[in-house]
């Protein structure tokens, strides 16, 4: 896969949504009418569908991961920026539904999912996991392995948000209870 060029990107990724909830997932060439693009075009950046997919959730976790990270580097401790970070996850996951459905079908069947979660594991994981270590050599976390324990937040608050209409789960009560709800599994007390 080539990188697209930003216009391009930004078009991809404004029909993401869409094209990421679709099922079976459109074909390039309709894609390309959504964008305003030639058919070649998409395929000189994508050799298919399962090319394309990939690029539009790699972007989106790229996207979620500055959200999170900004939310974690507001500062406090390590209690409320954990809180801050899963807030955060939950809020661009509640707005962009189609990125739940797509991280657990659109990619599952094409082989492609390892290059996701590799970005995924990067990206988001990895602040959660350096969140929960410093939260655990400070007494304040009690989590068994770190990786494991991020993990089961990046589940909970994927399947939390998946199990929630599209308005409900950008629903800022519905944020508060589920950061909540996963914050206390990790706590020491």
């Amino acid at each position: 896969m080539k990188t697209p060029p930003p216009d391009l990107a930004g078009r991809l990724l404004e029909v993401g949504e869409q094209v990421l909830r679709t099922d079976p997932p459109p074909r390039l060439e309709d894609v390309a009418l959504l964008v305003g693009a030639s058919r070649a075009t998409l395929y000189y950046y994508f050799s298919g569908r399962d090319d394309l997919l990939a690029f539009l959730l790699t972007a989106h976790v790229m996207r979620g991961a500055e959200a999170i990270r900004g939310a974690a580097e507001q500062g406090g401790g390590p209690e409320a920026r954990l809180r801050a970070a899963v807030a955060a996850m939950i809020g661009y996951l509640g707005r962009h539904p189609g990125i739940c459905a797509g991280l657990l079908s659109a990619l599952g069947a094409s082989g492609r999912m390892e290059e996701v979660l590799r970005a995924n594991d990067t990206w988001i994981a990895g602040p959660v996991r350096e969140l929960l270590d410093e939260g655990s050599r400070a007494g304040v976390f009690t989590t068994g392995e770190v990786s494991d324990a991020a993990n089961a937040i990046l589940g909970a608050v994927l399947l939390g948000v998946l199990g929630r209409s599209s308005s409900a789960a950008a629903d800022d009560a519905f944020c508060r209870c589920l950061t909540d709800q996963v914050v206390r599994g990790v706590l020491t007390s």
